[in-house]
C-alpha cells in the first residue's frame, strides 16, 4: 500500500506558491474588484426551479454591485432579470421577497410593466410630452440558465456567453442537479474579506485539523494519510478537485441508523460509481468522496453521488462577507429517508461552521500588515489559481 497518493495536476504550470495577501484585502482593491470582476463576470444568483410558474419572481440584492434585481419567469417561460428600478422616478419597484406577478406596478405613481419588461401603462399619460413608451421598458440584465442555475452578467454587453464562461465545466453534469432539491440553507455574515472566505473552502489541507471533532476520519485513510487530492484541474477561470474518501472510515452509531434508511451521504462515501454523470469524480479516483468546483469569482459547488452543497460568498465590503450555504439531496421517498437527510443536513452545517472558524482571526492578523506573504503547498494551488484569475481581470 502506497504511503502517499499522488495528485494528478492539470493546468498547474506557472502558479505561484507565495502570495502577498495584504493588498488583496484592502478597500482600494475591493473597489477595483467591484468594477472589473463582479460587474464583468457571470454570477450565479439562484435556481430556475425556484421560479416554478410564469410570473414567479425573487428579489436579489447585490451590494457588491450596488444593485437590486427582479429575477422573474416571464409569461413566455423565459427567466429574465431586471434592475429593480422604476423608469419614471427611480423608485424601487418591489421591496423584497418572493411572489408571483403577471405585471409589475410601481407603488409611487402607478406605472405598470409586463413581466417581460415592456411598459404597459403610464398614469395620466396625456400630461407627458414626447414620451416614447417603447424606450422605457425595465432595464434588463443579461441572464442565462445552465442546469437549473441562474447566472447574470451586469456588463451591458457581456464579452462571452455563459457556456463560454464556464468552459469545460459546462459539460458532464447533464440532469444531475435537477434531480435534487433544497434540504436547508444557512446564511451568516463574517468580518473577513471575500477572497479569504472562498480560500477557506477551496483546499483540503485543513480537514484533519479543523474537522477533527465532527468528521475525524472521513477523508484519506491508510493509503492516503495526508489526504492528498487525487485529481486537481485548474482551468482558464474556474477550478475543481476531488476529495479522497477514507475506505477505512468507521461508521458511528448515528451514521449506522441514518444510512440504514437512506443513501450514504456526507461524511460517508458510496464507492459504487455506476450511473454517475461523467463530470463527477473526473479523475476516476478509486476512493472518492465529493468534488469541489470553484466557479470564479464567488461560488463553490460540492457534488457527491447522492447530494451536493452550494456555497456563495457575497462581498459586503472589503472586510465583510455574506456566506450562504445550502445542502441539496434527492427528494426523500419515506419519512425514514427524511430523517436520514436531517443527519446529513446537521453534519453539513457543523462542518461549514468549522470552516468559518479561522476567518475573522485570519482577517485581523493579515490586516496588521506585519506578515508580507503566505505560503501555499501543492494541495492549496486552487488558491493560487484564484488570485491569478483575479489579477488577469483586474489588469484587463
Amino acid at each position: 500500500m502506497n504511503e502517499f497518493v499522488r495528485t494528478a495536476f492539470h493546468g498547474a504550470a506557472g502558479l505561484k506558491d507565495v502570495i502577498d495577501l495584504r493588498d488583496r484585502i484592502s478597500p482600494a482593491t475591493f473597489e477595483r474588484e467591484r468594477e472589473k470582476i463582479f460587474k464583468k463576470s457571470w454570477l450565479m444568483i439562484g435556481h430556475a426551479s425556484d421560479l416554478p410558474v410564469d410570473g414567479s419572481y425573487v428579489i436579489r440584492e447585490l451590494p457588491v454591485a450596488n444593485t437590486s434585481l427582479i429575477v422573474i419567469r416571464s409569461r413566455d417561460g423565459k427567466v429574465r432579470s431586471f434592475h429593480n428600478i422604476c423608469r419614471h422616478r427611480g423608485n424601487k419597484l418591489i421591496r423584497s421577497g418572493t411572489g408571483c406577478k403577471s405585471t409589475i406596478t410601481c407603488g409611487f405613481h402607478g406605472w405598470t410593466w409586463a413581466n417581460t419588461g415592456q411598459l404597459l401603462g403610464v398614469t395620466d399619460e396625456s400630461q407627458f410630452l414626447n414620451l416614447d413608451k417603447s424606450k422605457l421598458g425595465l432595464l434588463e440584465v443579461a441572464t442565462e440558465v445552465w442546469e437549473d442555475f441562474i447566472f447574470i452578467n451586469l456588463d451591458p454587453q457581456p464579452k462571452e456567453t455563459l457556456t463560454a464562461w464556464l468552459g469545460e465545466l459546462a459539460q458532464g453534469y447533464e440532469g444531475y442537479f435537477q434531480k435534487q432539491q433544497r434540504v436547508r440553507s444557512y446564511r451568516v455574515r463574517v468580518k473577513c474579506n471575500w477572497n479569504l472566505a472562498v480560500n477557506s473552502f477551496t483546499e483540503g489541507y485543513h480537514t484533519a485539523y479543523i474537522h477533527r471533532n465532527t468528521a475525524p476520519d472521513y477523508q484519506g485513510g491508510k493509503s492516503n494519510p495526508q489526504r492528498h487530492r487525487p485529481f486537481m484541474q485548474l482551468l482558464e477561470r474556474h477550478a475543481r478537485y476531488s476529495a479522497p474518501a477514507n475506505p477505512d472510515h468507521r461508521v458511528t452509531p448515528a451514521e449506522g441508523v441514518a444510512w440504514t434508511y437512506g443513501p450514504k451521504m456526507l461524511p460517508a462515501a458510496d464507492f459504487d460509481y455506476q450511473g454517475m454523470p461523467p463530470g463527477l469524480n473526473p479523475g476516476r479516483a478509486q476512493y472518492w468522496l465529493f468534488d469541489v468546483i470553484e466557479w470564479f469569482p464567488n461560488v463553490l459547488i460540492l457534488p457527491g453521488k447522492h447530494y451536493h452543497m452550494e456555497l456563495e460568498f457575497w462581498p459586503l465590503s472589503a472586510g465583510e462577507t455574506e456566506l450562504t450555504a445550502t445542502a441539496f439531496a434527492a427528494p426523500p421517498k419515506s419519512y425514514s429517508q427524511r430523517i436520514s437527510q436531517e443527519f446529513f443536513r446537521t453534519r453539513f452545517r457543523e462542518i461549514v461552521r468549522e470552516d468559518m472558524n479561522t476567518l475573522e482571526a485570519q482577517q485581523a492578523a493579515i490586516s496588521t500588515g506585519v506578515m508580507p506573504e503566505v505560503f501555499l503547498s501543492q494541495q492549496e494551488l486552487v488558491l493560487s489559481h484564484h488570485y491569478r484569475v483575479s489579477e488577469q481581470m483586474l489588469e484587463a
